[in-house]
């Protein structure tokens, strides 16, 4: 889908991708773009000019991974198509790539694989010797085993639950048959004599048990020590419109210092400064650990450290 041509100067300022990119260049043969299913399509944008305001518009509308097929990290794909020999395209692609990492690990946290294998496939495209790709792809194919497992675990589950509530019911409805074929051959009732004037019986001593044993407190563990935290780029619409915030991420600190499945909990104003939050978190270092420790720290968003 073609977008307008107001792309804003003060964008290609800050994205110092654009403006190295901005030189003319002769036209190269369009890449053909293969069109599927019968749902009709807008027609793919194919000369450079229309992808990089694409690109520009992506990035503007913090369109970086999503939708599929209109967002920066493919328009930025296909320029390098065309312009395999500019650089700053692939600087552009490694800047944008730890967004889309982040995106692919909550895509397999919340268990959505198709979208976290998409997401795969854009970080294949823009570094095939990304390091975290092994560590992606591992991550992915465990969760799909460990879902499938519980998948058909829960229906055998629900199988036998079925089973035993079937065999109870056959079983109450035999008892109830006994006691209709016991009721009817029964000799009819003879009167009782009437009872005794009841007698007051001394109750017996009710012995209080023990309380149950206090259970034992856990102390959590003391984070260990920030030792590297890179400054978080700061959106360009929160940029423009001078705004600052705050955002509040969990993460696990790994026994050798790295983080790993950051999270926002709290953010202010919401919608704004979260996915630079999750990229600046999971490159921040601490010191070693015996063991994994779970955290929380605030990312400060503030104009007068909006540099990078």
């Amino acid at each position: 889908m073609r977008r307008h041509r107001c792309a804003s100067a003060a964008l290609f300022l800050l994205v110092a991708v654009l403006a190295a990119c901005s030189r003319p260049s002769p036209p190269h043969e369009a890449p053909e773009t293969a069109v599927t299913g019968d749902t009709p399509t807008a027609p793919a944008i194919t000369d450079e000019a229309g992808l990089r305001r694409a690109a520009a518009d992506a990035l503007s509308e913090q369109r970086i991974y999503t939708p599929a097929g209109d967002n920066a990290i493919e328009h930025y794909l296909a320029l390098r198509r065309l312009r395999a020999d500019d650089s700053a395209l692939a600087t552009a692609l490694l800047e944008l790539l730890p967004y889309a990492l982040i995106a692919s690990e909550q895509a397999v946290g919340r268990e959505d694989f198709p979208e976290a294998r998409r997401l795969l496939g854009l970080i294949e495209q823009a570094d095939p010797q990304a390091p975290a790709l092994s560590r992606l792809r591992d991550s992915i194919a465990v969760a799909e085993s460990e879902s499938a497992r519980r998948i058909i675990a829960e229906a055998e589950a629900a199988k036998r639950l079925a089973l035993e509530v079937e065999r109870a019911a056959e079983a109450e409805a035999e008892r109830q048959r006994q006691a209709s074929i016991a009721t009817a051959a029964a000799p009819p009732p003879v009167a009782a004599p009437l009872p005794a004037a009841p007698q007051a019986v001394a109750a017996a001593p009710v012995h209080a048990s023990s309380p149950p044993a206090a259970p034992v407190a856990v102390v959590p563990a003391t984070p260990p020590k920030l030792l590297s935290a890179p400054s978080p780029r700061y959106p360009l619409v929160a940029l423009r419109r001078k705004i600052e915030g705050d955002v509040t991420v969990e993460f696990t600190i790994q026994p050798d210092g790295s983080v790993r499945s950051p999270r926002v909990i709290a953010a202010d104003p919401p919608g704004l400064f979260e996915e630079a939050a999750l990229v600046a978190a999971a490159r921040w270092q601490f010191e070693r650990t015996p063991a994994a420790v779970t955290a929380a720290r605030v990312v400060q968003f503030r104009l007068g450290r909006a540099g990078q």
